[in-house]
């Protein structure tokens, strides 16, 4: 048997084997790589952060997810949250965020180091879902890798609260 071409991922390999047990090591091997390259997503976002920096061309960046340290500490007030290592979150991340992570390192040929947590201070305001996800970058910019659909500057809009919020919020958001 001769395996000359297969497709992983949208991406066009060639691997040429004569037997069986060849292509059985090929494929393991690829699906190894794969899931090295996952173990070290999830090592880096839960190891403390070192003060290493993500090298990442900014402009190649989706800019409605890269936001300042005082965008997010303006959330963190607004919202009751806090801003924190991700090595302090105790819970795991969904396999979409690691995925979505390994993705858009391929794509920009990069590898996101230093990463942080929004989340609720109180433990009483924990929603089910994930905390979000920044990775940070050059001067003291940070770039959400989860929930793109969710924006920093968004906040509830219900109720008198999340009026007063968005209020606050679109008051300071030009300063």
């Amino acid at each position: 048997m001769k395996l000359t071409k297969f497709y992983s991922e949208g991406e066009l390999s060639s691997i040429k084997v004569s037997s069986t047990d060849e292509v059985l090591s090929a494929i393991n091997h690829f699906f190894f790589d794969e899931q090295l390259v996952e173990e070290q997503i999830i090592l880096e976002i839960y190891s403390k952060n070192r003060g290493k920096i993500s090298d990442v061309d900014e402009l190649r960046l989706d800019f409605d997810r890269i936001y300042t340290r005082k965008q997010i500490q303006k959330k963190a007030f607004l919202s009751g949250s806090v801003f924190e290592d991700s090595a302090e979150y105790g819970k795991d991340f969904s396999i979409s965020t690691i995925l979505g992570i390994k993705n858009e390192q391929r794509y920009l040929n990069a590898n996101f180091h230093g990463f942080y947590i929004l989340k609720p201070r109180n433990r009483w305001f924990e929603k089910a879902e994930e905390p979000l996800l920044f990775a940070s970058l050059k001067n003291d910019n940070y770039y959400c890798l989860n929930q793109p659909s969710k924006s920093v500057s968004s906040s509830s809009k219900r109720g008198f609260k999340g009026w007063l919020k968005n209020l606050i919020s679109f008051k300071t958001s030009s300063k």
